[in-house]
């Protein structure tokens, strides 16, 4: 039953509701607040039957029977464009974040994975600060940076200035092993070369092994800078961020990790009591002359060791989220070659899940055998407008609905003459069609006082700036507004799975449920 001046938790699927008032110092009051299954709410007071709650940033009433007290398996996957980014609450109140999205400046839905977590820290549980629930601080429990790409890292870096003024703090930081190097560089000849990834040491491909890997901060300092014997060293935006936590170890940052299959669960993350855990399930290290390595998927040679994209996707840390019966599969950007891999040292059985999140934004450079083992009831795909790689990919649409076969919902359905059974058929979404504007023609505009800005100056620096692309008379200009943000929400008390995603018309949430 829930209490006043405590947490509680939505009991229903979803349902919207009109807010007493705005929460804090928010002057903005919505018109109506959806809540989907599992969304926290402070409990403020309860009389007789009803309920007002503090819950994204407005008081709401609403019936007592309407709340519970126990809290869900909860994974957001988040609109960051072309990149990923996941943030998942356990039901022991952790939070981890899986990837960090691109940089703001490379973001092509105007979002990151910060701002997302802002707006879970200062809006969606507004609570915190105004009843100072749970302390000013939010922890991100756990950090987990799949492999060294920037639309999987980048959005990390703008996290730190939370970090630096204490209003978040990091657990461990997690990641595959790989760095990313600049300096001298060799072709791979003679069983060595050095490249992008460091040292690769081997006889010929498919036998090669990347054998430079970071473990923990003491490697990042060690090899932040160039020696006599080793003229190359940690460089660009993933070598600026891990040495940018690593200023802050011990200080917002609890410490870095590297993870990989033979760990067999993340680690303080491994089964106990009926929680959730999280098994890894890849990148798998080999052992080349007594010492750990991951395997070079790239084709050995000068080009290959520049940008050895096979070998930085193929090896990221895969995750698996259990909760009772439920599983949750995170797969950060894995191709054919490290599926490959996966398979040789994995069992197919253990990535067989119910929720899985595409391989590499839906590229379909995938085994069809590793789609077969995991066949997912739903899967979320993470890409963005106007990117060069054309993701999802056709192909990889039909193999994942081809691959998964339809199942009875029980019941029938009919009309005239035409009698069928129901089916649940597998679920595809994706953050890129999730998201959509509502266009206006533009009648005026405001500088940022709110002074109106006339025609004829608007033209004049229309004219001085340069532009690509047609030009249009002013009357013809239209402007977006009403964002429709492409969040997708997973839900589960580990027997039962809700997927729900914001309906484009009135703010509220489109849910299909999954019964394991």
């Amino acid at each position: 039953m829930p209490t006043a001046g405590q947490l509680a938790y939505f009991a229903r699927d979803t349902k919207s509701y009109k807010p007493l008032r705005a929460a804090l110092r928010f002057r903005t009051v919505k018109e109506k607040v959806a809540l989907l299954w599992g969304d926290p709410v402070y409990v403020i007071a309860i009389n007789g039957g009803q309920a007002t709650v503090s819950a994204k940033g407005h008081h709401l009433e609403l019936p007592v029977t309407d709340l519970m007290d126990t809290p869900l398996l909860c994974v957001f996957q988040i609109d960051v464009g072309q990149g990923d980014g996941a943030l998942v609450n356990f039901p022991d109140g952790r939070w981890m974040m899986v990837d960090g999205g691109p940089p703001k400046k490379s973001s092509n839905s105007g979002r990151i994975a910060a701002d997302f977590l802002d707006w879970k820290m200062f809006v969606d549980q507004s609570w915190r600060k105004e009843f100072l629930f749970g302390g000013p601080r939010f922890v991100l429990d756990a950090v987990v940076c799949t492999h060294p790409d920037e639309d999987h890292y980048g959005g990390f870096e703008a996290m730190i200035k939370r970090v630096r003024s204490r209003v978040l703090d990091y657990g461990m930081v997690f990641h595959c092993g790989l760095g990313r190097f600049r300096g001298q560089a060799t072709a791979f000849e003679n069983g060595r070369g050095v490249g992008q990834l460091g040292e690769v040491r081997g006889t010929a491909p498919p036998d090669a092994y990347v054998t430079t890997l970071l473990d923990d901060f003491n490697d990042v300092r060690d090899l932040s800078s160039e020696t006599p014997a080793r003229p190359w060293k940690l460089a660009g935006g993933y070598a600026r961020w891990l040495q940018g936590l690593a200023e802050l170890e011990g200080s917002g940052v609890g410490g870095l990790r590297r993870v990989h299959r033979g760990l067999g669960h993340l680690p303080s993350y491994e089964p106990a009591d009926g929680g959730a855990s999280v098994a890894l399930l890849g990148p798998v290290e080999e052992p080349l002359n007594g010492q750990p390595a991951l395997r070079y998927l790239d084709t050995a040679g000068a080009s290959s060791m520049k940008d050895p994209s096979l070998t930085r996707n193929g090896h990221s840390v895969v995750l698996r989220i259990d909760y009772d019966r439920v599983r949750i599969l995170l797969t950060g950007d894995l191709n054919f070659r490290s599926q490959a891999v996966l398979l040789k040292h994995v069992p197919a059985a253990e990535f067989s899940c119910h929720v899985a999140k595409a391989c590499h934004h839906g590229s379909d450079d995938v085994s069809a055998t590793f789609l077969e083992a995991m066949s997912p009831w739903a899967t979320m795909i993470s890409s963005g407008d106007n990117e060069s790689y054309a993701h999802p990919r056709a192909k990889i649409l039909g193999l994942t609905g081809a691959l998964n076969k339809l199942r009875k919902e029980g019941g029938q359905i009919r009309f005239l003459d035409l009698k069928e059974d129901r089916y649940a058929a597998p679920l595809m979404y994706s953050t890129e069609l999730s998201r959509s504007i509502e266009l206006f023609d533009c009648f005026a505009v405001f500088d940022e006082q709110d002074q109106r800005i006339p025609k004829a100056s608007l033209q004049a620096v229309g004219r001085s700036r340069r532009a690509e692309g047609p030009r249009a008379p002013f009357r013809e200009w239209l402007l977006g507004t009403r964002m429709v943000y492409g969040l997708i929400n997973v839900r589960t008390d580990g027997k039962r799975i809700l997927l729900g995603v914001l309906k484009e018309s009135d703010s509220s949430f489109q849910v299909e449920e999954l019964s394991v």
